[in-house]
């Protein structure tokens, strides 16, 4: 008698790249069509993926959700201090804007929506994106505080709303035209945003 081992051999060889490119519509179709939308098979039919094998990784859609949107939109991933607030703050703000302009920031938008509607369903979720936001901002303020930067009791919760509060209304007023290079236009977004930021954190004083 074979072993399992050899007959998995002898079938089809895993995908490495499948998992990336599920993920990848993941985020697409829950930006679009929110939860009450969101089905395994238009998944697996956008992503090019058998149905069998979805539902053989994962469990159901609540799991597949999860799963991509923390692989796909871990809060600040890739970020690091510089020592500096005030670039630490751009570096910031340009993750923000360039999340918004995407299919990424309006997939945030439907979560916090949907975390509404469905509690029990994006409780974890929403915890996973709000906490690890927050933690990253207030390893920011501490330094920015223990230079001298800031003052004792600035509330990282404060700075993080108004970031995400502001890039999303203004991308969601003037959303990119087909085709446009947003660079510039994130550019100028970015520095008053932070202008604003630093002024209000230091009491009224024009940022340094």
């Amino acid at each position: 008698m074979e072993d399992s081992g050899a007959l998995r051999r002898r079938g089809r060889p895993r995908d490495p790249d499948m998992e990336a490119r599920v993920y990848s519509v993941v985020v697409l179709v829950f930006a679009e069509k929110g939860w009450a939308g969101f089905t395994l098979d238009e998944v697996a039919r956008r992503s090019g993926v058998g149905k069998a094998s979805v539902y053989l990784r994962w469990r159901d859609k609540r799991e597949l959700l999860l799963a991509a949107m923390r692989d796909r939109l871990e809060p600040f991933q890739g970020w690091t201090q510089t020592g500096d607030l005030r670039e630490d703050l751009k570096a910031m703000a340009r993750y923000v804007f360039g999340m918004y302009w995407g299919w990424a920031g309006l997939a945030i938008m439907r979560l916090w929506l949907d975390a509404r509607t469905y509690p029990d369903l994006f409780a974890d979720l929403r915890d996973f994106y709000l906490f690890g936001s927050v933690r990253t901002v207030e390893a920011m303020i501490a330094g920015a505080v223990e230079r001298g930067e800031l003052p004792e009791g600035t509330a990282p919760a404060l700075v993080l709303g108004t970031m995400f509060g502001v890039a999303t209304v203004q991308v969601s007023m003037a959303p990119p035209a087909p085709g446009e290079d947003v660079t510039a236009r994130t550019e100028r977004y970015v520095d008053n945003l932070v202008d604003m930021v630093l002024t209000g954190l230091r009491g009224g004083h024009p940022p340094r």
